[in-house]
């Protein structure tokens, strides 16, 4: 499955923040929201990008971040 998410990034508070577009490929059907966030993450960081910070918690399916 491939995905368009639109994240907003912003570097600080006093910083002007925008909406960025990013393409996602290969995601899993199976996947949760957060380990497709790993994935976008891990292709940022091979293109030398900022990788996108997001909250997260036990992954366990307990706590409910993870759906």
């Amino acid at each position: 499955m491939n995905l368009t998410l639109k994240i907003w990034r912003q570097n600080g508070p006093s910083v002007k923040g925008r909406l960025v577009d990013y393409k996602v490929t290969d995601i899993s059907e199976h996947m949760s929201f957060l380990e497709m966030m790993d994935v976008l993450n891990e292709q940022l960081i091979n293109k030398g990008d900022e990788p996108v910070a997001f909250d997260h918690d036990c992954r366990e399916g307990i706590c409910g971040m993870c759906s």
